[in-house]
């Protein structure tokens, strides 16, 4: 799909989920969504494919962020980091949602019609982490190297 598509669905099927930016094949939402108790702030950010670029949904799958509020770890866990997340090298939390060696999602695929879903069940599984430490959603999680948890 193309940004102008992505935009034109994700502003009929999401609309509390506001186009903030739009740079060439560029484009940015940000709103609030909510799973079950809380409602969380999050940023969506998506590149189209350029015409002559390899598909790689490593590269080119959305990043999603959660914006507010802060995404914590368990009370107890020594670890303290966050299941089915990347970490940049920034320190920048992003949501892992996806396997890119699924087949799962590529970038013909509507953002409204799977990554926001994705989002809210990604959303979901966190609330009832942070409450039981299970990990509910589907999926498996990726790293470098291998699968993670």
């Amino acid at each position: 799909m193309t940004v102008d598509a992505q935009i034109t669905d994700m502003a009929s099927l999401w609309p509390n989920l506001k186009l903030i930016g739009r740079h060439g094949a560029i484009a940015a939402w940000q709103g609030p969504l909510r799973p079950l108790l809380q409602t969380f702030q999050v940023e969506i950010t998506y590149r189209a494919p350029l015409v002559i670029e390899r598909l790689d949904v490593r590269i080119l799958q959305p990043r999603v962020k959660v914006l507010s509020p802060p995404l914590r770890h368990r009370p107890g866990d020594p670890e303290g980091r966050l299941p089915h997340v990347y970490y940049g090298s920034d320190g920048e939390v992003t949501l892992c949602m996806l396997d890119p060696d699924s087949d799962d999602w590529s970038p013909f695929d509507s953002l409204s019609q799977t990554t926001v879903p994705w989002v809210i069940e990604w959303l979901a599984a966190y609330e009832g982490w942070r409450a039981t430490g299970q990990w509910t959603a589907s999926g498996r999680h990726v790293v470098a190297g291998g699968v993670g948890v």
